[in-house]
């Protein structure tokens, strides 16, 4: 009895200094990662268990923002390449761009609006209030609003917008008032969101070919990437379990 209870003993101080010795890699994740973040988590650490993964969310504008004014991130996961990008031009890069998802758009409403309408349904009475989020600093802002011009109707809504900070502010605005809102794709298929709302009556795909391509970059930040975990997120982030968890939730593999 005294030697089982030496092992567990041991078993369970292992662990905890396991967890204290952990590698944390400082993430600087575009909001719409949020839904997934917990999967991606655990992922990473069955394949690393010796590191974790710590996130912090917001609009990918508003990321920079944070960064170049010397925020401690190790990664920088935009929901653009155009923010990365931005991140690298400016001399706070220390790896190169890369693509690592492709996020989808959706449209979403609680009211039981008639969506087969797709977004000529915004142009309805019914319709007062449409959450989106602030397109100067939120990649899928943005793709609403060249989805909107696309079909014309861009002008003639902007009335009905509310705008959001990030993608994650314009899910709540939607759940707690507005009549429809653009949000990503994967926010809906999380367990909690799926049973609960359906394509279709709650919401639909918004066409990709009405807006560009939202490519999600990945790029290392300068002077805060030389922890091996940061490595060692760069290879999971482009492993097949990484990619697994993505598709999951409905992004798409880059280009």
């Amino acid at each position: 009895m005294k030697a089982i209870s030496l092992a567990l003993f041991l078993f369970v101080s292992a662990l905890g200094l396991s967890a204290q010795t952990a590698v944390p890699v400082r993430l600087a994740a575009a909001a719409n990662l949020a839904s997934i973040a917990q999967p991606l988590e655990q992922a990473f650490q069955k394949a690393y268990p010796q590191d974790v993964a710590e996130f912090t969310f917001g609009s990918s504008g508003a990321l920079v923002a944070q960064i170049e004014n010397g925020a401690p991130f190790d990664i920088f996961l935009s929901a653009d390449m155009g923010f990365a990008q931005k991140l690298a031009q400016a001399g706070f890069a220390s790896s190169e761009v890369k693509p690592y998802a492709l996020g989808k758009l959706v449209l979403f409403s609680t009211k039981h609006l008639n969506l087969a309408r797709g977004l000529n349904v915004l142009t309805s009475a019914q319709v007062n209030q449409i959450a989106n989020c602030n397109p100067q600093l939120a990649p899928y802002g943005k793709a609403a609003e060249q989805a909107l011009q696309a079909l014309g109707l861009w002008e003639s809504l902007q009335a009905k917008i509310v705008t959001a900070q990030d993608i994650a502010q314009a899910l709540q605005f939607t759940l707690e008032g507005t009549d429809a809102g653009f949000v990503n794709l994967s926010a809906l298929l999380t367990p909690q969101m799926s049973a609960k709302y359906q394509q279709g009556r709650d919401w639909v795909m918004v066409d990709p070919h009405l807006y560009q391509p939202i490519q999600q970059g990945f790029v290392e930040v300068k002077g805060h990437s030389s922890s091996p975990a940061v490595a060692d997120f760069e290879k999971f982030l482009f492993s097949s379990q990484a990619q697994k968890v993505f598709a999951q939730f409905g992004y798409g593999i880059p280009q």
